[in-house]
């Protein structure tokens, strides 16, 4: 097996230093992300699991909506990311809500049937096994939990003024970062074989045309490049054309994202 083979996972187990920053600010919690975890129904007094938590905005943010009776438990395999999440649960007062897991496996270290909801945002399109890691949402709520699950299609992106032609190249030269980069759409499926029910689906479906999202594509652009599936200088010109367009108002980006909800 190559090391291209397992990158998918490996890149968010060991992020270089430098780019760990990036990554803080991109996964900060912000108001307009509401209608992507509004499925979850995150209320006072429940229990709560973030998977895939990275430097744990998203946590911190459940564990505000829990409150002093509920809690919250995130998990990712990045150290770096926990190191940090710890040190803003601190300093914002919210430690004793929260515990941190460093998972090395696709095991929750979470007993069976103990806790209310499992959200997870971004996460499932690197799994090693879509499956293996919804059988353990199923087997670590209660009855009655709540899994909601937040993915993207990527088969579905677009860039302006990039094209179709270029993007599809992109993401073919990319495709070594992503373990299923079409999860979004199997979502549905795979909560409907682990066991769930009242499985239901909906599409955020909102084009960026200031240039939030620009940092997808040019994580695009890095990847392509670093496993040289692309010409460099088709790579760089796809950054400039994006920073042209954002200043001429011409850019967009749109890149639907699944919000699953099912019930144990």
């Amino acid at each position: 097996m190559s090391a291209s083979d397992t990158y998918y996972r490996d890149h968010w187990a060991r992020i270089e230093p430098a780019l760990v920053p990036m990554y803080e600010e991109f996964f900060r919690w912000q108001p307009n992300m509401e209608a992507l975890i509004k499925g979850a129904n995150i209320v006072p007094g429940v229990s709560v699991i973030d998977y895939g938590c990275g430097p744990g905005f998203l946590t911190l943010e459940l564990a505000k909506r829990v409150g002093p009776s509920g809690h919250v438990a995130g998990c990712d395999l990045n150290a770096a990311f926990l190191a940090g999440a710890r040190t803003r649960a601190e300093s914002e007062g919210l430690t004793d809500r929260i515990d941190w897991h460093h998972t090395t496996d696709d095991r929750i270290p979470i007993p069976d049937g103990s806790v209310d909801r499992v959200l997870c945002k971004n996460v499932l399109e690197y799994v090693p096994d879509l499956a293996t890691t919804v059988a353990e949402f199923h087997r670590v709520l209660k009855p009655g939990g709540i899994a909601h699950a937040i993915d993207s299609d990527w088969s579905a992106l677009i860039i302006e003024p990039v094209g179709p032609e270029r993007v599809s190249r992109l993401l073919a030269a990319a495709r070594p970062a992503y373990r299923d980069p079409m999860a979004g759409r199997h979502l549905y499926g795979a909560m409907r074989m682990a066991g769930f029910t009242e499985v239901k689906v909906e599409i955020f479906a909102r084009p960026d045309t200031r240039g939030q999202l620009l940092p997808v594509a040019m994580t695009l652009v890095t990847y392509a490049k670093q496993f040289g599936q692309m010409p460099e200088n088709e790579a760089d010109a796809v950054t400039a054309d994006c920073q042209a367009a954002i200043d001429n108002g011409t850019y967009m980006l749109f890149l639907p994202q699944f919000l699953v909800t099912a019930v144990k």
